[in-house]
């Protein structure tokens, strides 16, 4: 059964849109027949009419040339005979002489070349008839004559075929919609599913594959095709993270133990030299390790395995916490923190992560905004997410480098001095993509401010 989808969007479709040509080609079809139809049966009635009046006519001419006698005279005789025409003789002033044909004079005298009558142009025969067809003769003592057929079955020919055609006409305009509606509909039902499954892939999940159905239509061979691709970013993504994360393990044992031995190498140096030196070896050490801990760290947030450890969290002491034990480092540094957020705030979530989020921003109004008096932290709700705030009035990230800044060991050239290790941000991406939030940096004029929003239901 198909997904009720919204006219709006049906209606934008390429298919939709084939249809309604199609419609339109068969309705601008059978406007044509229908135009032939009735031009060919009205011109076949209207032939046959002609023909019997204009014979009608020859005789009654005869008449008057072989018997001498009037008009009326002969209209009356041929009457006497039947035959199934109208005849009206009128005089030079319109006068009706004769005939079972009554019509106004003004129409009878004003009357040229052959004419089709309604009822309503004023005309007096039986109710049957609701329309006649004919011609009008001058003759040389100014007496015209009328001679017409019934027409009724002509006119009934027309209506029959107008009631015809609108019924056609409603019966395809109504299946073409319908036609339109359902390929748009299973079209766009096909292509929300790629976009949900694409939609699923980006969120993370790379094992997720484009259905196929048994039609083997175009859509199963575009998912065929882009299942072959997303096979083979899948190998080459899980290639990489296996470097990443073989490289990051491996290298963590030699350095920890080289830590270990310049630790217990360090009393049998002594003096203010050896202590620097060690100092600084000891502090480059405990960067690398850092690196490796936070890029494994990250490997495992995007692995997606940190979601089994999901609970409710209260959001509101959480946030209230970590700006409380932030506090001794801001005051250190010469900014204020300052908190603005609503009561009750809840999700479902990884406590420590999202510990470690906001540390993590934290962290970097610090080290990197440079000129910082104050730091905001906002929260609350907005719509059916959570959002988190975090602004500060320091030097900021110029807008160009928004999107640069959050990846991987990307430092700019004004933390190139500072300590770091170009992860912080890259880290409170994951954590907030495995939450299944989003993260958005923006301009604060001046400073910077980083939007975290996050499902209630995550």
């Amino acid at each position: 059964m198909w997904p009720k989808l919204p006219f709006r969007l049906l209606s934008r479709t390429s298919g939709f849109r084939l249809a309604l040509r199609s419609l339109a080609l068969s309705l601008a079809g059978a406007v044509l027949v229908f135009a032939i139809i009735h031009h060919a049966a009205e011109t076949s009635w209207r032939d046959q009419i002609d023909g019997a009046v204009a014979g009608a006519l020859s005789d009654i001419r005869s008449d008057i040339q072989n018997n001498k006698q009037s008009l009326s005279w002969n209209v009356q005789q041929t009457l006497a005979e039947g035959g199934g025409l109208f005849y009206g003789a009128f005089s030079p002033s319109g006068a009706w002489l004769a005939g079972n044909l009554h019509i106004n004079g003004p129409a009878a005298l004003g009357w040229t070349g052959y004419k089709t009558l309604h009822r309503n142009d004023g005309f007096l025969l039986a109710r049957r008839v609701t329309a006649i067809r004919g011609i009008a003769q001058k003759f040389p003592n100014g007496d015209t004559l009328v001679i017409a057929a019934d027409a009724s079955a002509l006119q009934a020919l027309s209506k029959l075929i107008a009631r015809s055609f609108l019924a056609v006409f409603g019966t395809i305009m109504a299946l073409g919609l319908l036609s339109g509606y359902l390929t748009a509909n299973s079209a766009l039902s096909r292509i929300d599913h790629f976009a949900n499954t694409i939609r699923e892939i980006m969120e993370g999940d790379l094992s997720r594959r484009i259905e196929i159905s048994r039609s083997g239509d175009e859509f199963d061979r575009l998912a065929a095709s882009m299942n072959a691709m997303l096979q083979r970013i899948q190998e080459l993504m899980e290639n990489l993270k296996q470097v990443t994360n073989d490289i990051s393990h491996d290298l963590r044992s030699p350095l920890a133990r080289l830590r270990e031995h310049l630790e217990l190498s360090r009393p049998r140096f002594t003096g203010p030299e050896a202590d620097a030196m060690f100092d600084e070896a000891l502090a480059q050490i405990d960067q690398a390790l850092g690196i490796f801990s936070a890029m494994l760290q990250i490997a495992e947030i995007e692995a997606g395995a940190r979601r089994s450890r999901f609970a409710p969290v209260q959001l509101s002491p959480l946030l209230e916490s970590i700006a409380e034990s932030y506090e001794p480092s801001f005051t250190a540094a010469g900014i204020e923190i300052e908190t603005a957020i609503a009561p009750e705030l809840m999700l479902s979530g990884d406590k420590a992560l999202l510990t470690q989020l906001v540390a993590n921003l934290l962290d970097n109004i610090i080290l990197h905004a440079q000129n910082t008096t104050i730091a905001i932290i906002r929260a609350a709700r907005h719509g059916a997410q959570v959002r988190i705030t975090i602004s500060d009035n320091g030097c900021g990230i110029p807008a160009g480098e928004h999107s640069r800044a959050v990846q991987r060991f990307v430092r700019l050239d004004a933390a190139r001095n500072q300590p770091g290790n170009g992860l912080g941000l890259a880290l409170a991406l994951a954590i907030t993509g495995l939450h299944g939030g989003q993260m958005q940096l923006e301009d604060h004029q001046p400073g910077l401010t980083v939007y975290i929003d996050l499902p209630m239901k995550s």
